[in-house]
């Protein structure tokens, strides 16, 4: 049998591999509902909401009055809100869909793009280890489903490293085109420009690109970057350039900072937590090792660029290392081709065997769990229910309120008659009156007296059996689930 080859078919393991990874991202798409950041919502759908004259003050965050976000992602979204309502999807919660399997299907293509390219870095029979790694490496599937700054920028990235990986260098053509994948990238997310300071010192170093290829580039990125910014004055209705305003509040006026600070080794502590530090432990090792086996190798350069830029900034999330997790199994392979290739056969199937399930629990859970709790699951829920209705009255306390995240009310979602009261057990006869009582699972006392009040639980945001493996991965906080209670 050839390699890569099924026996007695035409069809490669690849293409399996592939179909595979899209049934799985497809799911993950449909089942992955919500946001795994509030700015994800409030800063792309909400903002798209106002631009289409909808909008309130109640739904719209600070960054839009200082205007210091880029407003390619938010026009975006409005063209597939007014696509989907031209072809009579107006439910938002399937707009929303929409939108995350338009992102899974633009993260497999970069992904399969960069792993095309990043396979002359391996050997030949471990090609196709490399491609089931990367797609299936259990945290990739769960972010790349999520129309977000930081994953639309990480196919940015990832399309960007495939033309670098290239053995020659590129054409004039295709210096152009990486100039406007990189300044897409940039205005999709502007810390992408941390990577970029690794990818131009390669390029200087290592690369020797010529002086046409930095010419066309430059006049890719440059030109898109000045169609972003008219697409930015003319969203917010004045002259305005919003990179720089991104900088003036955030650095300057410090007000990243004000939303906490961590020392600077806490991302190299997140790599290794983020995908169980079963994974994990081995990830960190394996850069470390990949590090020094291929450092001419561009997307070293760009990983530690970000890596390092990123741990100088005070305030951190996990959710700015997003764009490194999908070059995480490039570093696992090149570990295994030094450490563990040529030791003992059984060895290494042992050890290749205990990492493979623990990822497959991950992925099976991953691919399955709404985002932030099944906090947008309880809202298309409730939803559901006030369909039809003249209104739903709902009950519930201020931190149990699904359509709220601080100060700021999920408007978008807000599509049919439901009426949130946020003072549940303030006045026990009123609250016998409401159509649904609304709660957090770890309010443990109001819940048992809603029970005592004649009410019975009826949906959960999230299933229970899920909450066994969650206690392993930890992808959301149990007690952030949201339970609904209906008169008996």
């Amino acid at each position: 049998m050839r390699a890569g080859v099924i026996k007695n078919s035409p069809v490669t393991l690849e293409a399996v591999i592939l179909l595979s990874a899209l049934v799985v991202y497809l799911t993950c798409a449909v089942f992955n509902s919500g946001v795994l950041h509030p700015d994800e919502h409030f800063q792309i759908l909400e903002f798209a909401r106002w631009k289409l004259g909808e909008g309130t003050p109640q739904a719209m965050a600070w960054e839009h009055v200082a205007k210091i976000r880029p407003t390619l992602q938010p026009v975006l979204a409005m063209g597939v809100i007014r696509l989907c309502r031209w072809v009579g999807m107006d439910n938002p919660f399937h707009q929303a869909m929409v939108m995350r399997i338009i992102t899974a299907v633009v993260m497999l293509f970069s992904m399969r793009q960069f792993v095309k390219a990043a396979g002359r870095w391996v050997a030949h029979q471990h090609r196709n280890a490399l491609t089931a790694a990367t797609l299936f490496f259990w945290v990739v599937p769960m972010i790349s489903v999520h129309f977000s700054s930081e994953i639309l920028s990480t196919a940015c990235l990832l399309f960007l490293l495939s033309g670098l990986l290239r053995p020659e260098q590129p054409s004039i053509r295709d210096a152009l085109w990486m100039g406007i994948v990189a300044a897409l990238g940039f205005e999709f997310r502007y810390q992408m420009a941390f990577a970029y300071v690794g990818i131009l010192a390669w390029i200087l170093i290592i690369g020797k690109y010529r002086w046409q290829v930095w010419c066309m580039a430059a006049m890719g990125f440059l030109g898109v970057t000045a169609l972003c910014t008219a697409l930015d004055c003319w969203y917010y209705g004045r002259l305005v350039f919003a990179p720089y305003n991104y900088y003036y509040m955030n650095i300057v006026q410090h007000v990243a900072a004000s939303y906490g600070e961590s020392p600077w080794y806490v991302y190299l502590q997140q790599l290794a937590i983020i995908p169980s530090l079963a994974l994990g432990v081995p990830i960190v090792l394996s850069i470390s090792i990949g590090t020094v086996r291929h450092y001419k190798n561009p997307v070293i350069w760009a990983f530690w660029s970000f890596l390092l830029f990123h741990s100088i900034i005070s305030h951190k999330e996990p959710r700015f290392i997003f764009p490194l997790m999908p070059l995480l199994p490039l570093f696992m392979v090149w570990t295994y081709e030094v450490v563990l290739y040529r030791q003992n056969r059984s060895v290494c199937i042992t050890v290749i065997s205990l990492l493979a399930l623990v990822n497959m629990g991950g992925l099976v859970h991953a691919v399955f769990t709404p985002a932030t709790s099944g906090k947008t699951d309880m809202m298309q829920f409730l939803c559901e229910k006030a369909s039809g209705k003249e209104c739903l009255r709902v009950k519930t306390t201020g931190s149990s309120n699904p359509f709220r995240t601080g100060p700021l009310i999920a408007q978008f979602y807000l599509w049919q008659p439901v009426d949130v009261e946020e003072d549940y057990g303030k006045n026990r006869n009123e609250d016998k009156k409401a159509d649904m009582i609304v709660l957090k699972q770890g309010d443990t006392e109001n819940r048992e007296q809603v029970l005592t009040n004649g009410y019975r639980e009826i949906y959960r945001s999230i299933p229970q059996w899920q909450n066994n493996l969650n206690r392993f991965y930890r992808i959301y906080d149990s007690n952030a689930i949201f339970i609904a209670y209906e008169k008996k």
